[in-house]
């Protein structure tokens, strides 16, 4: 498998899962059952042990929502379930993750996805997705198709159905964690307005969605879709329980990191510690505007000023877990890194 100049490996590793959401969840958790066993087991351990993880999804009750707004992602998280062997209510929380970081009121939580989008043609749109690092060894690309013929490809942990991504018809997501913003018990989680945006065959589908749906947790969506005449391919949004805000002038390259830029429903929770927000959005605000190729936003993400791209040696609880850099054009091409991208080659897909 060779490398071109560029760090971009020839072919990638990820996995592709079919059918309809409990098979697919059972392939899941069958191929990647060590790396859920091993993140689950580090996610119990850093939640505080069993009694804090039922505590946790007893306090929000989210399955009610799951089970009447995203019925086929539950099935698809009890085949995860089924299919690692791994306990249900410890692949729940899994996937329930940016919801756990505002019910715990953690106050040293410290986040650091970077998003950069450029509509136009062809878009372009990428990010780094920073977690904690018990989370390292999880990282996989996974493809879904569904019985449509359509797919989606997402970044994830193994036994998470999906942090940022895209589909095959021509449609993104990226992310960015605002724990500032107001939240609720009874929204629909983060990792299931993904997945369901990813559903959209349009970008304006995709906002509509997330317009409208219930939020559990403050969450920018950055949507982009190829370029189509006469429609608007990119939206910029700050989602919390009191709705969704546009947070940017979408008809140009725009960034976002941490913290809000356009809503006011902040909540009294307490607040981020130790963020580098503020110095990455001027980073992004500057060095975006430099970006039209899909090579130059994959330098962009690889930048440890901010720092974009945070390393594994200087991480303390906290590091960069992967990265995506994605066109769409004719075809939808996803280059994404299993890692920090200045220590992980890029890899390629093609949907």
């Amino acid at each position: 498998m060779s490398i071109s100049e560029s760090g971009l490996r020839e072919s990638a590793p990820n996995h592709t899962f079919t059918g309809d959401g409990h098979t697919r969840g059972l392939a899941h958790g069958e191929t990647l059952r060590d790396q859920i066993r091993n993140v689950t087991e580090a996610l119990v351990e850093d939640m505080g042990g069993t009694a804090e993880v039922d505590r946790f999804l007893h306090e929000t009750n989210f399955v009610p929502m799951l089970a009447t707004s995203a019925p086929d992602l539950l099935a698809e998280v009890r085949g995860i379930a089924t299919g690692s062997g791994i306990a249900l209510p410890h692949v729940l929380a899994h996937n329930l993750m940016d919801e756990h970081w505002w019910w715990s009121q953690t106050s040293g939580r410290r986040e650091a996805c970077s998003v950069l989008a450029v509509p136009g043609s062809p878009a372009l749109l990428g990010q780094t997705m920073d977690l904690p690092t018990y989370m390292d060894g999880s990282q996989a690309l996974i493809r879904n198709e569904y019985p449509d013929g359509s797919s989606v490809a997402v970044l994830t942990s193994a036994g998470l159905i999906g942090l940022c991504g895209a589909n095959s018809r021509g449609v993104g997501v990226c992310v960015n964690a605002l724990s500032t913003l107001r939240h609720s018990p009874s929204g629909l989680p983060v990792a299931f307005v993904l997945r369901l945006a990813l559903t959209a065959d349009s970008a304006s589908a995709a906002v509509t969605f997330i317009k409208n749906v219930s939020h559990a947790s403050g969450q920018h969506y950055a949507i982009l879709a190829r370029d189509l005449e006469g429609e608007s391919n990119a939206a910029s949004l700050e989602c919390s329980a009191g709705g969704a805000v546009p947070s940017a002038d979408t008809s140009s390259t725009f960034g976002h990191a941490n913290h809000p830029l356009a809503t006011i429903d902040i909540s009294d929770a307490l607040p981020v510690v130790g963020s580098t927000s503020t110095q990455r959005q001027q980073i992004l605000d500057t060095r975006g505007n430099e970006v039209s190729t899909v090579d130059q936003l994959q330098s962009l993400l690889t930048e440890r000023t901010g720092p974009i791209c945070v390393e594994r040696a200087d991480s303390g609880d906290w590091f960069t877990f992967g990265a995506l850099a994605m066109q769409f054009d004719d075809t939808v091409n996803i280059r994404y890194t299993l890692g920090p991208p200045t220590e992980q080659s890029w890899n390629e897909l093609t949907l």
